[in-house]
């Protein structure tokens, strides 16, 4: 269960930002549907992002990915290799100083019952910092920091924690790998937790392109009582898909036209293709048949539903994290509605899974939907700095028009729209 992310110096995000989703104490509605209680405090199932183009919601999902990477790539590195290329360093540019800093993120969750929070400062070659922290009780304590001062590595490890201290001292880490990913591959720790949590738990799709994700989609079409759920899911959003499957794909089903020689590498052994089945209707409404194609004859809103229905139902059947950018993109409303639903019904989510999303769906920043502690805004300063905050931060009624207030400017975040005016400026465009 995901309690709060921070980040600092990532793309547009200069100074830290936390994104909590600790519910507020004196907000008050969807206290069944949108919260968890966890630990004597609440939790919140879902949370959405809001934003004008360019203010940085990308940025923060991008950052949760970037952090879920880099600790579980850690140990693929070779000692020389470079965390990130430096060319590529996703520091903030637009500043003298930051534009080489460290990039530093933590996050705090909830894993098997047991609190940890893990954080970690680093730059294109290097390890700057890193610290865990765990609570099995009431109190939370150090399990170790790493920090490089003066050209060294210094630790705090209290001793109840020796394994941290035989793989500190007494072995010299690159310095582009965690020590968090050594002690969760060579020792049964809270590091092993950790390490599962970010792997198993936490997913992360930063891409609104559902190529990137729907070969996941298409591996549990082969488990058959994945593939029931997502025909379930498809049938509810009633875009006339009757069946769903995979069948082996052979040269043959490429086009004659093409070499044979082409045909054959592009076909690997094994190959297998999505088939959609429709049903056939005459004249009197009465069905006749069946037909069946692949993909590219599905719509684009349905090709999206298909990729997202394999994340979606994995995450609520296992009580996951799920963070997701665009989510509305080429998705009706009323879809998105219903998805929300999923997360929010206790029927459809008893392992309290997580939702975060980024959207321009206004229809649902409504009290009908969510709680102000769960709608969070994304802005650019003068200086191209992103800054995040809440709709808990304004004063309002729990059950005011959220989205009216929103276009309205109250809250910020909205695109300013220059004057029109400027497009029909100059001779080149003629004259009226």
């Amino acid at each position: 269960m995901l309690l709060e992310f921070s980040v600092k110096n990532f793309l547009s995000i200069k100074d830290e930002v936390i994104f909590s989703l600790y519910a507020s104490d004196e907000i008050r509605g969807h206290e069944k549907r949108n919260l968890i209680p966890a630990a004597g405090r609440h939790i919140l199932k879902t949370a959405v992002v809001y934003g004008a183009n360019a203010s940085g919601k990308s940025n923060l999902i991008k950052a949760m990915g970037f952090m879920r990477g880099v600790m579980t790539n850690s140990l693929k590195l070779n000692p020389e290799e470079p965390i990130v290329s430096t060319w590529s360093y996703p520091s903030f540019q637009l500043h003298s100083e930051s534009m080489k800093a460290p990039l530093e993120m933590e996050v705090s969750f909830l894993y098997q019952d047991v609190y940890y929070r893990y954080g970690f400062a680093l730059d294109a070659d290097r390890i700057h910092r890193e610290w865990l922290y765990s609570a099995p009780g009431e109190s939370e304590s150090l399990l170790y920091e790493r920090r490089f001062e003066e050209g060294l590595y210094a630790y705090d490890i209290p001793e109840d924690f020796l394994m941290a201290t035989e793989f500190s001292k007494g072995r010299g880490l690159p310095a582009n790998t965690l020590l968090l990913a050594v002690l969760a591959k060579f020792t049964d720790s809270p590091a092993r937790r950790v390490m599962e949590w970010m792997g198993n738990i936490f997913n992360v799709i930063t891409s609104p392109d559902e190529e990137a994700y729907e070969g996941f989609t298409y591996s549990k079409l082969d488990e058959e009582d994945y593939r029931t759920d997502i025909l379930n899911f498809l049938k509810v959003a009633d875009v006339g898909i009757e069946d769903v499957f995979l069948e082996s794909m052979t040269v043959a089903d490429l086009p004659d036209e093409m070499p044979e020689k082409v045909r054959k590498k592009l076909i690997s052994p094994g190959a297998k293709r999505v088939v959609f089945q429709h049903n056939i209707f005459d004249d009197n409404a009465m069905m006749t048949g069946r037909t069946q194609w692949g993909k590219s004859n599905e719509s684009a809103g349905t090709q999206r539903l298909f990729a997202l229905s394999g994340p979606l139902i994995e995450t609520l059947r296992k009580g996951e994290i799920l963070v997701i950018d665009e989510l509305d993109a080429k998705l009706h409303p009323m879809m998105m509605r219903f998805i929300l639903g999923l997360f929010h019904s206790q029927e459809h989510n008893p392992h309290d899974a997580q939702l975060i999303f980024a959207t321009h769906d206004t229809q649902l920043l409504s009290p009908r939907f969510f709680r102000r502690d769960q709608v969070w805004f994304t802005e650019k300063n003068p200086y191209g700095v992103t800054e995040i905050y809440s709709l808990a931060d304004f004063d309002l009624d729990d059950d005011a028009d959220f989205s009216r207030a929103y276009f309205q400017g109250l809250y910020n975040a909205v695109p300013f729209i220059g004057d029109l005016r400027l497009f029909y400026e100059g001779d080149e465009h003629g004259e009226k």
